[in-house]
């Protein structure tokens, strides 16, 4: 009589194979989260672009003055992003914005080393900068000042 199931080599030898797996495609798919939480830093940064053009060219303080939104508060009390964003963290990024009435500046760097590699950085200009290996640190002030 034949007896139907599997045998424990053949059990072992499914679970190795399935260990194999696993061990190749993990740090695949952790570069492959950095790379997204990158990704979402820089589409960050595109957006305080356009932010900050709204604010200053719309007078969204209604000051009667032509400046730039001063911190991420100020730019959700205007209604041009939204809580996350205003938070200051996205997708494993800590954003940070500085600004002033004719120059701003912002940030967004890494929360830990698992969630990106490269610091990234822009200002009034609209051109997005990076640093590699600038990790984070909060007490780091925005790179270029």
């Amino acid at each position: 009589m034949k007896q139907k199931g599997f045998t424990l080599i053949e059990l072992m030898i499914v679970i190795a194979i399935i260990a194999i797996i696993a061990a190749i495609a993990i740090p695949n798919l952790i570069e492959a989260r950095k790379g997204a939480n990158e990704s979402a830093a820089i589409a960050t940064l595109r957006t305080m672009v356009t932010v900050q053009t709204l604010f200053r060219d719309g007078d969204k303080d209604s000051d009667g003055t032509p400046n730039y939104g001063t911190n991420l508060a100020v730019l959700q009390a205007a209604n041009l992003i939204d809580t996350v964003l205003a938070s200051g963290t996205k997708q494993g990024y800590l954003v940070t914005l500085l600004g002033q009435t004719f120059a701003w500046t912002a940030d967004a760097h890494p929360q830990s080393n698992n969630t990106g590699n490269r610091r990234f950085f822009v200002d009034e200009s609209g051109v997005i900068r990076f640093s590699q290996g600038d990790l984070p640190n909060s007490g780091n002030p925005p790179i270029g000042t």
